[in-house]
């Protein structure tokens, strides 16, 4: 269906003020991100925002979905462009482009994985079906090679508790294929190292040289490959 002139600049106001935001965040943080100073650098009156975003935090919840939906989207790339029974290289692939993006993208990163914002909470409905596909991407690889008998697991990971199963049985139902519970704790864990070392690298948690080049990084994506005993 073609769009009407007046759909097609509302699409490009919002993507203006989405763009502002992040401009935003970047020089001020998350926290300090105002509709109020949005207008005033677009030119707008603060009702007239309003019309796009009805308060801060519709903006903010956009934003997150967006953020976790582009991450998604750059390790499905890298992914596809690896063969499929190369489960080692689409490991590496997807993992060294979850660093990528956060590099290139840290206002971003910092919005989903950062500090949360004081006074917004995540409407559940709206963003963790966008948060989960990350996990999705690194999961289907794992779970993947596991089942392919191309990866080793660790015992400590077959060893689910109660509890753990527990927390994990409304993820298992929720996906379209049965994976077993040892497969989704693993994949958190590895989603965990993965951005661990980012995480430390963005906010300048280790000694300087030591990260910012993603050697470091590359170093910790190999250890967890010879861990699993990739193939």
């Amino acid at each position: 269906m073609t769009q009407t002139r007046r759909e097609l600049r509302r699409k490009e106001t919002e993507a203006e003020i989405k763009t502002v935001a992040r401009q935003q965040m970047a020089e001020v943080g998350a926290a300090a991100l105002s509709l109020r100073s949005i207008a005033r650098e677009m030119g707008l009156t603060a009702p007239a925002l309003y019309r796009y975003f009805p308060n801060r935090d519709a903006l903010v919840t956009e934003l997150i979905v967006e953020a976790y939906q582009a991450l998604a989207a750059a390790m499905q790339a890298a992914d596809a462009a690896q063969a499929r029974d190369d489960f080692h290289g689409r490991f590496q692939a997807l993992a060294l482009a979850f660093r990528e993006w956060a590099v290139q993208h840290p206002q971003d990163f910092a919005l989903i994985y950062g500090t949360p914002i004081p006074g917004y909470e995540a409407p559940r409905e709206q963003t963790v079906a966008p948060a989960s596909q990350v996990l999705q991407a690194i999961g289907s690889v794992l779970i993947e090679a596991w089942q392919a008998g191309r990866l080793n697991l660790p015992q400590a990971y077959q060893e689910i508790s109660p509890t753990m199963h527990t927390a994990v049985t409304e993820i298992i139902q929720s996906l379209p294929t049965a994976v077993p519970a040892a497969g989704i704790v693993l994949t958190m864990t590895i989603w965990a190292r993965l951005y661990g070392v980012v995480w430390g690298e963005l906010y300048e948690h280790f000694i300087p040289g030591l990260a910012e080049s993603g050697v470091l990084y590359q170093m910790e994506v190999a250890a967890i490959c010879a861990e699993l005993g990739f193939s």
